[in-house]
């Protein structure tokens, strides 16, 4: 196939579907027939013009597929596989290129050199192919469909989140918002040993947090909400408050609900800015923030396969390549779209 099909995002909120022409890949990079792709917050915000990037861009990042093609420095047994891949193409993704200083210092996510598949300078995955290096390849166990391998990315997200954090088994773990990446933390947060209160407007959302691990639920609405939550951690505030809303108001809400010496572990913030902070309380109490984005794919893949989570349910509607311009605006409600791309 000389030409393919690709959803192409030329402004915001314009996607068009166009035939593109396959270019060559490099020694070092592989071609993937792309299965299945995930729509997830950050599509929805730089599909809507609250993410800035460069367009025009083809978006999405979350996604499962098939080798058709490895470069000529690369494993041809690679070829037939089904695959995910990360999505940093960095100094590290290339074994002949200069290593960067971050990535000398183990910090590939911050690399100098980097683009990001469907985010920045890279085009991603809602088209019938992507050209990745093929070292950011994964490839899918047996016993993980292509429909669950598209939450391989985000779920290893939802690891990192507490990768970085100091975690103790018993900890006390808000979560504001549990949506399609909140929902997932909330599981990994449960899996390892956190004792979870899970936090939204909807009570839909909420039912769905307590079959995910949360052992309590909150409505976000309750005007008696952070009396509530002090109340579940012996009055001190909790351990670890995770910000999944990626909203002003959810992170002022977190610096009153996390303990002395706690940590606000920051998620899908989608370039929103917050004022009226109180630097104040978070001085004094000596809290902590610290943010994270993509996280480790060989332990989301093994949390996947081992069955600590089920994703299928989790998936709302499965829309054809072509009806990517309706799903994208479907999706603004929080359901899990997947795109079927070949």
């Amino acid at each position: 196939m000389k030409f393919y099909k690709a959803a192409n995002l030329i402004e915001p909120k314009r996607i068009i579907i166009e035939e593109l022409e396959k270019s060559e890949i490099k020694s070092d990079e592989a071609l993937i027939k792309v299965n299945y792709a995930g729509i997830c917050g950050t599509d929805i915000a730089i599909y809507n013009g609250d993410y800035k990037v460069l367009l025009p861009l083809i978006l999405g990042h979350e996604f499962t597929g098939e080798v058709i093609e490895v470069g000529e420095d690369s494993e041809p047994k690679l070829t037939g596989k089904r695959v995910t891949a990360e999505i940093n193409n960095t100094c590290l993704s290339y074994p002949k290129r200069i290593k960067c200083s971050a990535c000398r210092k183990g910090l590939p996510t911050h690399c100098l050199e980097r683009t990001v598949l469907g985010i920045i300078k890279a085009d991603g995955a809602f088209a019938q192919f992507v050209k990745v290096p093929v070292k950011n390849i994964h490839i899918l166990p047996d016993n993980i469909s292509d429909k669950e391998g598209v939450f391989i990315e985000p779920l290893a997200a939802a690891i990192q989140t507490f990768e970085l954090s100091k975690f103790e088994i018993g900890d006390k773990v808000v979560i504001l918002g549990v949506g399609r990446l909140g929902i997932l933390i909330c599981s990994v947060a449960n899996s390892i040993g956190a004792d979870v209160i899970a936090i939204s407007r909807s009570k839909e959302k909420l039912k769905r947090a307590k079959k995910y691990g949360a052992s309590k639920v909150i409505d976000a609405n309750d005007i008696n909400l952070i009396s509530k939550v002090k109340k579940l951690t012996d009055g001190l505030g909790a351990d670890v408050v995770v910000e999944s809303t990626g909203s002003e108001k959810g992170f002022n809400l977190a610096v009153n609900l996390v303990r002395p010496r706690g940590i606000i572990a920051l998620k899908s913030t989608h370039g929103i800015l917050i004022n009226d902070v109180n630097i104040t309380k978070i001085a004094v109490d000596e809290i902590k923030i610290q943010g994270s984005r993509c996280g480790p794919f060989s332990k989301a893949i093994d949390f996947l396969s081992s069955k600590k989570i089920d994703v299928k349910p989790l998936i709302s509607e499965i829309y054809p390549l072509d009806k990517i311009g309706e799903a994208l605006k479907v999706a603004q409600q929080e359901p899990k779209i997947l795109i079927k791309c070949n």
